[in-house]
Formats: C-alpha cells, sequence, structure tokens
C-alpha cells in the first residue's frame, strides 16, 4: 500500500496501562446473538489490545462473553490498518473483526450504500472445509434497480488463505477513496470493489470487534482471543 500523500490522522499502539477512553468507547453493549458484550472482556496487556471470549457468570448473568469498542471520532474516506492476531473460530465460531459501519446501512436510506454502509475490513472466518483465513465483505440496502429495492444485501470482496493467521500477526486495510473501496492483506491489495450504488458518501464508525456467533458453542469451556498490535487511520492531505 502506497501512502503517498496521505496523513496520519488517528493512532493506537495500546501502550499505555488500559484501554485510551478519551480514543475509543466500549459498543453494543448487553445482549448479543448467543451471548453479551461486556467492557470487562476488553484489557490492554503487553502493547497489545485484547478481546477475550469465555463462558462465565458476568455482568450480565451466566453465559458467553465477548467485547466490541469503537473509535470516537468518525470516518469519511481514507486508509485504515489494523495489525493483529485473530481468534481462530474452529470449535466456537466467535470471530475476530475490523470494520466501518454508518448509521443505517440496513435499510431503504442507504440507498445501496452511498448513504452508509457496513464495509468489514476483516473478519475471520474458517472455509467450509476449515482452511483459516481473512474475508472481506460489504453490506447495504435500498437499491436502486426496481426490483428488491428495500433488501439488505451483501457482497464479498475477497477472500484469503492464511494459514497461520491465527497465531501470527498480519495486517488488514481498506482504502475508501471517492470511486472504489480497495482491501489489503500485508499491504497487497486482495480485492476491489464500488459494490451497490457506489462508495459511501457519510463519516462512519471505526470498529474492532470479536463477534459473538449466533449458536451456542457446545463447550463451555473454550475460551480465545483478538490480539490487536495497533489501529492506524490515514486521511488525503489538502
Amino acid at each position: 500500500m502506497d501512502l503517498k500523500g496521505y496523513k496520519l490522522v488517528f493512532e493506537d499502539d495500546f501502550n499505555g496501562p488500559c484501554l485510551d477512553l478519551e480514543k475509543w468507547s466500549h459498543r453494543a453493549q448487553g445482549p448479543r446473538r448467543c451471548g453479551f458484550n461486556s467492557e470487562d472482556a476488553v484489557r490492554v496487556e503487553n502493547g497489545n489490545l485484547i478481546i477475550r471470549y469465555d463462558y462465565r457468570d458476568g455482568k450480565y448473568g451466566k453465559g458467553w462473553y465477548a467485547g466490541m469498542i469503537r473509535a470516537k471520532k468518525e470516518f469519511l474516506k481514507g486508509y485504515f490498518e489494523i495489525k493483529c492476531i485473530c481468534n481462530d473460530p474452529l470449535e466456537s465460531k466467535f470471530w475476530s473483526a475490523f470494520w466501518v459501519q454508518a448509521g443505517n446501512p440496513y435499510v431503504a436510506a442507504s440507498c445501496g450504500g452511498v448513504n452508509g454502509a457496513e464495509i468489514d475490513i476483516l473478519e475471520a472466518f474458517r472455509t467450509p472445509e476449515g482452511y483459516p483465513g481473512a474475508q472481506s465483505n460489504i453490506h447495504c440496502a435500498g437499491y436502486h434497480d426496481g426490483s428488491e429495492s428495500q433488501g439488505l444485501r451483501s457482497q464479498c470482496v475477497a477472500f484469503k488463505k492464511l494459514e497461520d493467521c491465527y497465531t501470527a500477526y498480519h495486517t488488514y486495510g481498506l482504502e475508501w477513496t471517492d470511486e472504489v473501496y480497495r482491501f489489503y492483506i500485508d499491504g497487497k491489495c486482495v480485492g476491489v470493489s464500488a459494490w451497490a450504488e457506489g462508495v459511501s458518501t457519510v463519516a462512519e464508525e471505526l470498529i474492532v470487534s470479536l463477534e459473538l456467533p449466533g449458536e451456542l458453542p457446545e463447550d463451555n469451556g473454550l475460551h480465545g482471543e483478538f490480539v490487536v498490535d495497533y489501529v492506524r487511520v490515514y486521511q488525503k492531505e489538502d
């Protein structure tokens, strides 16, 4: 990824004693899918942000817990990058995610994404055959094609197999321009899209999360972590 013409406008290397609440806030606290998001699933340790999932008797009662944070500043366009070790979703189905989201991507007001989309820079899934990898997706509603104008649709822009993405650091990035979204892994472009009616033209939230699955894991003894070295945002210089 060539960052010529860009300047760094947001950065967290997670080198402090705890999550910097001047930069971040906890998001979507409480019930979510098979369990709960809770701020005590998020910690900063040894220069990393760590989001943990486990089954415990916590703030919202007994159940599965994970966490989600959002940057307090919203962003319109730029280059967004995370360096991280993803949680392995093989047994529990909890997956690591780095994404941006507008306020209305799932309804007709999205206008096919131009008035806001969900753009998943990283979703760490396994293939149906069990191979580890990273996926990039776009979700929006409100199309202008005259058929299913109100319904939510999704596009998988890229899936890259990464044998060590659950044990080693990689970088995952999005360049969001006036024309397209470009998705990157370790600085190399893996997918380009302007789906559906064009790129988002509104500021969006920047989110880091360990996502709870829709179905309950069978083994209550499972646990795992999403480990983040840094998050950075660059925007074009004036």
